[in-house]
């Protein structure tokens, strides 16, 4: 089983083709991302696919790649931020997942080791500047192996169900949470963010030893079950 890192952007609004499009040249023209990673032409992990191809395309253009997914208003694009790859799902499903329209990161898992990964920045840079331009009602992000099922209907009536690596509330739901009870919540890191959402982290990276205990203390401030004595 893959310890690879899957983080879920939760929207309230349909992604269609338009603000796809705008999305993918906001990732390209204002964060630089790429096909390779810096100071290389090595392009093999940049590629795309939709529900139209077979398989993934490798050796595609950046303009051939947004149009495509543009096109059928959903897809995978992989791309590098800096040294950070990362897998971009739109519009997908997964039966872990609230039934409403969603954005998915996917992240391999040598960048959660941290005895393998020394720039785990790139990962909360890029997470949280797609926060602020998607504008996502909750982010939340964990393993494949620790993801757990969240219900549709407390992601709507704005209810925390469970705590991960990391957890990203919109402002909305932060509100019902309650704001200043997850900013002053015994995270690793938390992060105000200027539209009134709130970021927790557990640790540097989901596979940090402190992160079981931060994750422990998370639990019984919010008073939910303990993951340690599942």
């Amino acid at each position: 089983m893959s310890e690879s890192l899957s983080i879920p952007y939760l929207f309230e609004e349909e992604l269609d083709s338009r603000r796809i499009e705008r999305f993918l040249r906001f990732c390209f023209d204002e964060l630089n991302c790429s096909r390779s990673p810096p100071e290389s032409e090595d392009t093999s992990q940049f590629g795309y696919t939709t529900e139209e191809t077979d398989g993934i395309r490798y050796g595609c253009t950046i303009d051939d790649a947004i149009e495509r997914i543009t096109r059928v208003a959903g897809g995978t694009i992989w791309l590098w931020y800096d040294d950070l790859n990362v897998g971009i799902h739109i519009n997908g499903w997964s039966a872990d997942r609230p039934a409403v329209p969603n954005l998915s990161l996917s992240i391999d898992e040598w960048y959660v080791k941290p005895w393998r990964n020394d720039r785990p920045d790139l990962i909360y840079d890029f997470v949280l500047e797609l926060y602020d331009y998607l504008s996502p009602i909750y982010v939340y992000g964990d393993t494949y192996l620790d993801e757990t099922t969240l219900s549709t209907e407390g992601l709507k009536e704005g209810r925390l169900e469970e705590v991960y690596w990391v957890n990203g509330f919109g402002p909305d739901i932060a509100e019902q949470v309650g704001r200043e009870r997850l900013l002053h919540a015994p995270a690793w890191q938390v992060d105000d963010r200027e539209d009134g959402g709130v970021f927790l982290w557990e640790a540097p990276l989901p596979l940090s030893q402190i992160r079981q205990e931060t994750d422990d203390k998370l639990r019984s401030y919010f008073s939910l079950n303990s993951s340690s004595a599942n």
